[in-house]
C-alpha cells in the first residue's frame, strides 16, 4: 500500500498543500506546533473518516478570519493498492462530512474502513497501557475494522441493541418482551464480536511477545489476554469458532442478560457483556497496569503496534500505512533503534514526524524529507 499524492485545503495548520509523497520513510521536520501532526491526523481521517486528536470535526477545519468564508476542509490521496490506483477524499464543513472513493459519493462513512489501511503511533498511546478499557477496545475493533465489513456491522448492530436496551432499563416500566428482543440482537451480534476478538488477540499475542523481546533485549516478557467483558460466575464460554448450527455463545448470552435485568435496571445500564472487554497485559507475570515502568509500557506500545502491521499485512497481502507522529524522543535510543530497524526491515511506506530528526535519519534509508514551518510544507528533497 502506497499513498503517491497527497492534498490538503484548510485542515488545521495546513491552509494549502500538494505533496508528492515517496515510498519508504516521508519525514516532516519542525518546531512544535507547526503543522507536523495536522498532515498525519488529514491522512488517518482520509482512511477512518475521523480525527485521532478530536470527536469534534468542526475542529479540523482552519481557522478564518473572513466572516463571509464558509469554514470547510477537505483532505485527498491518491494510493496504490495491490498495483491499482484509488483516490480518496474527504469534506468537512458545518453541514457535515462527506467522502468520496474514486470519484463516487460512498452513502456511508463505514464503507470507508478497508479502503486505505493505517496504524498510527501517538505519544498518547501510553494510556493504551495505563488507561481506560476503552482504549484497548478501540484498537481491537479498529483492526477488526479495517479487515472484515462483517465484524464493523456486528460492532455497530450490537452498540444500536445494547443503547436500545440501556433505554428500556433507565424506563419508570420496563418493557422486558420488547428488552428480550434487544437482548436477542445484542446476543447475535455480540457473539460474533467477542469471537472475532479473541481470534485477533490470539493473533496478536505471540507478535507481541516476539517484537517486545527485540526491542527490550529479551529482558521482559509478556503475555495478552483477551478479557472478554463478564465476570467468571456468568459460565459463559467463548470458543473462538462457532461449532454446529446452534449459536450456543449467543444462547448464553440472552440467559445472561435475561437474569440481570433487574439489577442491570437497578444501575440503569447493561453491566456485563462484549462492551466490558479489555486487553489484558501480563509483563513478566504481572499486571502491566500496575506494575509496568514508564519505559515498559511505552516499549509494549511499539511491539504492539509493529504487532498490527504484521497482523494487518498478514491478512491483506500487504503493509498499511504507519503514521509515527514524534514518539522517538521519549524512548531511549537503545529501544528506539530497535524500533526502527524492525520498522525498516518492514518495507512499509511511513509517514513520521520528528522536532530532531537525528536518530530516525541515522536508522532508516529516507524517501523524502519535508520541512514544516507555520503551516507551510517545504518541497522535498531525496535524504541519502
Amino acid at each position: 500500500m502506497l499513498i503517491e499524492h497527497l492534498a490538503l485545503e484548510n485542515f488545521r495548520r495546513i491552509t494549502k498543500a500538494e505533496l508528492t509523497l515517496a515510498p519508504g520513510a516521508n519525514l516532516f521536520v519542525g518546531e512544535n506546533a507547526q503543522g507536523k501532526t495536522s498532515i498525519l491526523e488529514a491522512v488517518n481521517y482520509i482512511a477512518t473518516g475521523r480525527s485521532f486528536r478530536t470527536q469534534r470535526d468542526r475542529e479540523c477545519i482552519a481557522f478564518s478570519e473572513s466572516k463571509d468564508a464558509q469554514p470547510y476542509a477537505a483532505a485527498e490521496c491518491r494510493y496504490l493498492r495491490h498495483d491499482d490506483r484509488h483516490r480518496i477524499r474527504v469534506a468537512i464543513s458545518d453541514a457535515g462530512k462527506s467522502v468520496w472513493l474514486d470519484g463516487k459519493t460512498l452513502p456511508r462513512l463505514a464503507d470507508l474502513w478497508g479502503q486505505l489501511n493505517v496504524v498510527v503511533l501517538l505519544p498518547s498511546d501510553l494510556e493504551l497501557v495505563r488507561g481506560a478499557p476503552g482504549q484497548r477496545r478501540n484498537l481491537l475493533d479498529n483492526l477488526l475494522a479495517q479487515v472484515s465489513r462483517y465484524d464493523l456491522a456486528a460492532m455497530q448492530s450490537y452498540g444500536t441493541a445494547l443503547r436500545q436496551r440501556n433505554a428500556i432499563l433507565k424506563s419508570s416500566r420496563p418493557d422486558w418482551s420488547q428488552c428480550e428482543v434487544f437482548e436477542a440482537e445484542m446476543a447475535k451480534h455480540g457473539a460474533r464480536l467477542a469471537r472475532a476478538r479473541e481470534r485477533l488477540t490470539q493473533r496478536l499475542a505471540p507478535l507481541v511477545s516476539r517484537n517486545l523481546t527485540v526491542l527490550a533485549g529479551g529482558r521482559d516478557q509478556i503475555e495478552l489476554r483477551h478479557a472478554h467483558g463478564w465476570p467468571k460466575h456468568a459460565q459463559i464460554t467463548l470458543d473462538p469458532e462457532p461449532k454446529g448450527s446452534a449459536d450456543s455463545l449467543a444462547a448464553q448470552f440472552k440467559e445472561w442478560w435475561k437474569s440481570t435485568r433487574e439489577s442491570d435496571r437497578d444501575r440503569g445500564t447493561t453491566q456485563h457483556g462484549p462492551h466490558r472487554a479489555d486487553l489484558a497485559f501480563q509483563l513478566d507475570g504481572q499486571d502491566a497496569r500496575a506494575y509496568a515502568s514508564q519505559g515498559q509500557a511505552r516499549t509494549i506500545v511499539l511491539a504492539l503496534r509493529l504487532a498490527e502491521m504484521e497482523a494487518l499485512e498478514g491478512v491483506l497481502g500487504e503493509p498499511p500505512i504507519l503514521l509515527l507522529d514524534d514518539v522517538l524522543g521519549e524512548l531511549d535510543q537503545g529501544r528506539a533503534r530497535h524500533f526502527l530497524r524492525l520498522v525498516a526491515g518492514k518495507g512499509l511506506q511511513a509517514l513520521l514526524t520528528a522536532t530532531d530528526a537525528t536518530i530516525i535519519e541515522s536508522e532508516i534509508p529516507l524517501g523524502a524529507r519535508f520541512r514544516v514551518h507555520e503551516g507551510k510544507i517545504a518541497r522535498p528533497h531525496s535524504a541519502s
